[in-house]
């Protein structure tokens, strides 16, 4: 049975060239054949950083100091490769986004210059 992933929910994962594990966030619901939603990180914020949404602690329990949404790194997932990925023991999911914490996060999406042209141009009509 596929997982039920809605936006806001969150999970730990570490990119595959990474062993740090960051906080991804669902930021649409997934859709079509594939179950295909948008998922974007969170990174703690470094000098050079996009800095369109910085999150504090008490933004998620997961935050305990300046974070960002790194945008450039957003991309689409879909539902059965986390179903695996659960499965298989790679991630682990996290406490869900305050709904205000995910409309920041779905507004700087479209915001930010760093985010691809594919993935505001699907978002925009989505969120």
């Amino acid at each position: 049975m596929p997982l039920n992933i809605l936006p806001g929910d969150t999970f730990l994962l570490a990119k595959p060239e990474q062993a740090v594990k960051h906080l991804w966030v669902i930021v649409t619901r997934p859709e079509g054949k594939s179950l295909r939603a948008v998922m974007v990180n969170l990174t703690t914020q470094k000098p050079h950083s996009d800095t369109t949404v910085v999150l504090a602690r008490g933004d998620h329990p997961f935050i305990r100091h300046a974070t960002v949404v790194n945008y450039s790194d957003a991309r689409f997932v879909e539902a059965g490769h986390l179903e695996a990925a659960l499965e298989s023991g790679l991630f682990q999911f996290g406490s869900r986004c305050d709904p205000d914490v995910l409309k920041r996060i779905q507004d700087g999406l479209l915001r930010s210059r760093f985010t691809t042209l594919k993935i505001r141009t699907y978002c925009a009509s989505r969120f």
